[in-house]
């Protein structure tokens, strides 16, 4: 009798959205969550009692991802130059499992950190970029 395997995620999307709204795909990301931890000791005593969590960051390295520029006019995003950046337009991009949809890992807030582009035949390609999010879940797995 055949069962479905249930331990290894396989196949997964990575999606970038904005108000729900899927507006690029990606084909890597590298994702990485520091809380900076700080050694906290007393007065009188070098030794570390413990690390506390003093900045949490979450960096997001994108490889070859894609925006839909249909879906980016249709919700007003306009990504031009610094000036269109101090707007604020903030994005998610989620790690969702092709087997049953369920989102593995979501990034709140990213806002473009740096990167380079592509503008290609019918699409915008980002060939390598650094995103910044605010907030993080998903246990990944």
């Amino acid at each position: 009798m055949a069962s479905q395997n249930l331990h290894t995620k396989s196949g997964n999307r990575i999606i970038v959205s904005f108000d729900g709204a899927t507006i690029g795909l990606c084909q890597s990301v590298d994702m990485q969550d520091d809380y900076s931890p700080e050694p906290a000791s007393g007065v009188g005593d070098i030794h570390a009692v413990e690390y506390v969590p003093t900045m949490a960051r979450h960096t997001l390295q994108v490889e070859e991802m894609v925006l839909m520029t249909g879906n980016l006019r249709a919700l007003g995003i306009n990504t031009e130059n610094g000036d269109a950046m101090l707007q604020g337009m903030v994005f998610d991009i989620l790690v969702t499992s092709k087997d049953d949809g369920s989102v593995l890992r979501k990034y709140n807030k990213c806002s473009y950190a740096s990167g380079s582009v592509q503008v290609r035949k019918h699409a915008i390609v980002v060939s390598n970029a650094t995103f910044n999010a605010i907030d993080v879940s998903g246990t990944g797995g």
